[in-house]
């Protein structure tokens, strides 16, 4: 029979055996674990200027869209306000929405108390 063919069936009881801490070992692996902190640190510090950049050029792209709106805004509320300041526009505005006349034009306004003869009522201030 060749060895891989058995089988063990008995356990050893090594509870009493303790290993022995290698403390070599244990060194080399805490200088790998600062050396691998240092390496990471190091990477973070050389990209975080490239990310920084990259994130401030959107934002600029965001503020220079931001100011071409508003310059836009400008121009039409520049042109609104000059077309609404012109003379002419000013009297259309007056006669079409408040229903004023000039001041050479005579306007008789109604009242729904006037008598229908147009002279005032005897007992108003106005008659006396």
């Amino acid at each position: 029979m060749t060895p891989e063919h058995f089988e063990v069936t008995y356990r050893p009881d090594n509870h009493w055996l303790h290993r022995k801490l290698d403390r070599k070992r244990y060194a080399q692996l805490l200088l790998y674990l600062v050396i691998g902190i240092f390496a990471l640190t190091a990477a973070v510090a050389a990209t975080w200027p490239y990310l920084e950049a990259i994130r401030l050029g959107y934002r600029v792209e965001e503020l220079r869209l931001e100011r071409d709106q508003l310059q836009k805004d400008i121009e039409r509320y520049q042109l609104e306000l000059s077309e609404l300041t012109n003379p002419s526009s000013v009297e259309r505005i007056a006669r079409e929405t408040y229903g004023l006349e000039p001041a050479g034009e005579r306007v008789i306004l109604e009242s729904p108390d006037a008598p229908a003869d147009g002279r005032p009522d005897p007992g108003s201030p106005e008659a006396r």
